[in-house]
């Protein structure tokens, strides 16, 4: 029975072949763990929160998904939150769930907080997502957005483009994704000696695909347009699709397009879209496991973890040829 017991509770002391057959049999008998009895044992409900800005954006639909796959794999249940990236938003659920010990830690995506709010929460093991808690002294996971938008502006001078606009520059607190990767693409253009016009850098509104047909429309519009035009989200790429083609630009023959998150829709646009991909999977896996070894030893976390990033390369930017391109996925 305390073989069992370890196995359910995820205990590190069970070698992997007992693990392994005991987990078999709880599989085939359908057994479920009583949450109240092991809050009361334990003192842990089993349940890990989500705090993301909003459940509409396909990003944090998809992010959402692949952290439940991946704390059900541990045993774990999740609680999402959608904070709409309000300060508020964002703690609210911290203060209720410390004070009436909901979950047993959460994850964090946040665009308002500082990182003095979430010590406040010190008590509660946490893990933060994106760019804008990256500075914080906390666990961490996420992306190198500097050096993959200068790998992304690279892949695109790489095909020949020397006339490379951006969609997607931020400034000010909440704004650090597009500020790095904005960062990262000047840093790229300077490299190979190619200009940058004040009016190839587009910070818009929000990050919706009507922002980004909006914006292509201005800067087709512009006594120099671009040959390429590189998107700081797949949202704002797809409204940039929709837009060249209204206007009869080829795509990417006239215009190349690169998005950012590789959305499982990309694919499927017409033409399918090129986009930088940091793997979801490994961003829940990573963020999951860095809080349950917090919970597991009791003990809070300062890591930082750096997830990889790939060129997904399709027909909008490679055309028929994505495939055989030497910056492609898996090349």
């Amino acid at each position: 029975m305390r073989t069992v017991s370890n196995v359910v509770n995820d205990f590190p002391q069970v070698s992997p072949a007992t693990r392994a057959t005991v987990q078999a049999v709880i599989d085939e008998l359908g057994y479920r763990p009583n949450l109240v009895a092991r809050r009361l044992r334990t003192g842990r409900t089993g349940v890990i929160g989500l705090l993301i800005p909003r459940l509409a954006e396909h990003y944090f639909a998809e992010l959402a998904d692949a952290v439940v796959t991946a704390a059900r794999h541990r045993g774990r249940s999740l609680v999402i939150d959608q904070t709409d990236g309000r300060r508020a938003g964002e703690l609210s659920p911290l203060d209720l769930a410390t004070r009436d010990q909901l979950w047993d830690g959460a994850i964090v995506s946040p665009l308002s907080v500082t990182g003095d709010d979430l010590e406040r929460h010190a008590s509660t093991p946490l893990v933060v997502l994106g760019e804008h808690g990256a500075s914080f002294d906390l666990a961490w996971v996420g992306t190198d957005n500097i050096d993959a938008a200068r790998d992304a502006t690279n892949y695109l001078i790489s095909l020949g483009h020397r006339r490379i606009a951006v969609i997607g520059d931020q400034r000010g607190p909440g704004g650090e994704t597009g500020a790095m990767r904005t960062k990262g693409y000047r840093a790229a253009m300077r490299a190979a000696g190619l200009r940058v016009r004040r009016d190839w850098v587009v910070a818009p509104s929000g990050y919706d695909r009507a922002e980004g047909a909006a914006a292509a429309r201005r800067l087709m519009a512009a006594s120099s347009p671009p040959d390429a035009v590189f998107c700081y989200n797949d949202e704002l790429a797809f409204g940039v699709l929709y837009a060249l083609h209204a206007l009869g630009l080829r795509v990417p023959d006239d215009v190349a397009v690169l998005g950012w998150d590789d959305l499982r829709d990309a694919q499927y646009a017409v033409p399918a879209l090129s986009s930088v991909s940091v793997s979801r999977d490994a961003v829940a896996t990573a963020a999951v496991e860095l809080l349950l070894a917090q919970l597991e030893s009791g003990a809070s976390s300062r890591e930082h973890l750096v997830i990889p990033h790939e060129i997904a390369a399709r027909a909008s930017t490679a055309g028929a040829q994505s495939d055989k391109h030497p910056l492609a996925k898996g090349s």
